[in-house]
C-alpha cells in the first residue's frame, strides 16, 4: 500500500473523528441546558401556580369567618387553580388542593366566627384544619424534587 494514501487516509479518519466527536459533545451539552431550562420553567410554574392557589385559600378561609357564601363563584378561582395543577403537578399536591377546596368549603357552612375566636385559636396554636399546612409542604417535597 503507498504511504501517502495511508497518510492522507489515517489524516481523514482523524478528521472524521474529531469532528464528530466534537459535534456530539455540542449536542449533549444542547440536550442537558435545554432540559435543565425546561425543568427550571416548569418549576417556576408551578411555584407560580401554588402561590396563586395559597393566597386565594387564605383569602377564602379568612373571609368564610364572618360570612355565609352566597353562591359556587367564591370558591370559582381555587377550582380552575386545582383543574391547572392537573396539568403539571403531582397527584399528592392535587389531592391536598382538593382538601384544602373542602375545607373552604366547609368554612363556609360553618356558623360566623369572632375575631376573638381566630385569636384564641392562633395563640392555642390549634391547627386540626389546617389544610394549607398540607399542601404547602406536598408542594415544597414537589419542587424541591
Amino acid at each position: 500500500m503507498d504511504t501517502a494514501i495511508l497518510s492522507t487516509s489515517a489524516g481523514l479518519i482523524g478528521s472524521l473523528v474529531g469532528g464528530v466527536s466534537t459535534f456530539a459533545a455540542s449536542w449533549v451539552t444542547q440536550h442537558r441546558m435545554s432540559g435543565t431550562q425546561r425543568r427550571l420553567i416548569h418549576a417556576t410554574q408551578r411555584q407560580e401556580l401554588y402561590s396563586e392557589f395559597i393566597i386565594e385559600a387564605t383569602k377564602r378561609l379568612a373571609e368564610a369567618w364572618n360570612h355565609q357564601a352566597e353562591g359556587p363563584e367564591v370558591v370559582g378561582n381555587l377550582y380552575s387553580a386545582i383543574q391547572r395543577m392537573r396539568l403539571i403537578s403531582s397527584s399528592e399536591v392535587v389531592g391536598c388542593a382538593e382538601e384544602v377546596l373542602r375545607g373552604v368549603i366547609a368554612a363556609y357552612a360553618e356558623p360566623n366566627r369572632t375575631f376573638e375566636e381566630l385569636k384564641r385559636r392562633v395563640q392555642q396554636r390549634i391547627d386540626e384544619d389546617d389544610y394549607l399546612k398540607a399542601f404547602t409542604e406536598a408542594c415544597r417535597r414537589e419542587l424541591d424534587y
